[in-house]
Order: C-alpha cells, then structure tokens, then sequence
C-alpha cells in the first residue's frame, strides 16, 4: 500500500493498470489497499508480476495473503511463523550487506556477464530514475528483470533501499584490474553495446571514431601517454559532476 501512495497521484493510473493485469475491477483493488477486502492467490501471484517481485519479495507476499485469508487461528498462526522466519532471514542479509565492501568471485562474474549492471549501479546517482519502474522504462527491459538486478546490487552492497522502492548507489566498490581474467569480457559488454547504440535514436549526438592509421612507433607513445592525461583529466571533470544521464566512454587504441 506504501508503494501504491508513494507513486504519483497516489498510483491512482497504476491501479487501473493492475486491475486490467490482474483482471479485477479498480473499486476491488482500491478496497484491497484500503484494508476492506483480500486479493485471491490467483490475484496475488498476477500482482507478483505486475510489481516485478523477486522470488523472495513473492514469497512474502503470497504468505500475507494467505494470513489475511486464513479460517482459523492455528492456521493463522502457522503462517505467521513462516512471515517471521522470512523477516529474520531478511534481516540477517542486511546486516551482511552493510559490512560487504567488495565483490566475491561469483558475484564479479555476474557483474560482468552484462553491460547493463553497471549501468544500473551508476544511474542510482540520478534523481529521478532511482525506481525499477522507472529504470525498466529506461533501458526497455522487463521490470521483473530490472528488479532482479537492483536485488542482486543490493545484495552486495553496491545499491541501498534509500526508500521504499527507491535506490541509490551503497557504500561498496568495484574495480576490475588489467590482470583480471574478467577484463576482456568487461571491454567486450562494452563494446558490443556501443555497436547496438550505431541503431539509438539519438545516434547523430553520440560520438564514434574508428580509424586504422600508419605511425612511427615513438608517435604511438606520444599519442597514448596523450591520451592517459586526457582520460585523468576527464576522471576529474566526471567526479566534479552532477549525475543527471548515463553515459558509456570507451577508448580504443592499439597495435594491429
């Protein structure tokens, strides 16, 4: 009901939404949200959906259902047991989290695996785009996939629920070194999206340049060493800036 009051005009819009998804009139929902009514399982589970709930969040929410449901006070009382040892379970994983300050193996292989973490972790710096709704809407993936990701940067500290339904970047940090068996994956996530972005809308904005060039070897060195000072000089202008669009910078010059 929280993240229903928390949406503009009160998710007034999102309701009728849901009640198109879930097949169920909006006075019906609105009861629902008021306390005066429950939603079926079979609602329930198309809410899951309709939110973009992870397994665990699903879970939850199917047992309050079904406590809310209940015929009797043993039943009543079985489910609670179950909405508690989740709530513990809940706990334990944040205070694990708050400690967390680098990535584990398999957590940087799923890092990694796609461009899209990355991006997602750094346009928590951006008001306005800090939801999965509106991240979803963003890059035109499922909200059920954005949440995922969101959970799983949550997880290992690299994103914080500032509030319900809105994350911002955590106090965790990501580096990947040179020597790292995951850096030529990173290069080429970054790289294949680049060429998908030769079809954006606003591809005339963007800059690319590619060339294959003949120097002398002692030029290389000056127009790399060149391009090192631009980069610490463009980390410096990154730094100093206000989080407003997500970008990708990618610099390619080498030995064919």
């Amino acid at each position: 009901m929280d993240r229903f009051h928390s949406m503009p005009k009160a998710g007034r819009g999102v309701r009728k939404a849901l009640s198109e998804a879930i097949g169920s009139p909006t006075s019906h929902i609105s009861q629902v949200l008021n306390g005066n009514s429950h939603f079926s399982l079979e609602q329930a589970e198309a809410v899951n959906e309709f939110l973009g709930h992870n397994g665990r969040e699903s879970d939850f929410f199917l047992l309050l259902v079904q406590r809310e449901r209940a015929g009797s006070n043993s039943l009543r009382s079985r489910l609670d047991g179950q909405i508690d040892q989740l709530v513990e379970k809940s706990q334990v994983l944040k205070d694990r989290l708050g400690v967390k300050e680098g990535l584990s193996r398999e957590d940087q292989v799923r890092f990694y695996s796609s461009w899209i973490y990355g991006a997602i972790h750094v346009m928590l710096a951006i008001p306005g785009l800090q939801s999965g709704e509106a991240i979803s809407q963003h890059f035109g993936i499922s909200l059920r996939r954005t949440i995922e990701i969101l959970e799983f940067l949550e997880s290992v500290g690299l994103a914080r629920q500032a509030s319900p339904g809105r994350f911002e970047i955590g106090e965790a940090r990501i580096h990947l070194g040179n020597d790292s068996n995951l850096i030529s994956k990173f290069h080429t996530n970054w790289r294949v999206r680049a060429i998908q972005s030769f079809d954006d809308e606003n591809f005339e904005q963007s800059l690319h340049y590619s060339s294959a060039i003949s120097i002398s070897e002692s030029d290389f060195k000056k127009i790399k060493a060149k391009l090192i000072q631009t980069i610490e000089e463009i980390k410096k202008t990154i730094r100093a800036s206000d989080a407003e669009k997500v970008y990708s910078l990618s610099i390619d010059f080498f030995n064919l």
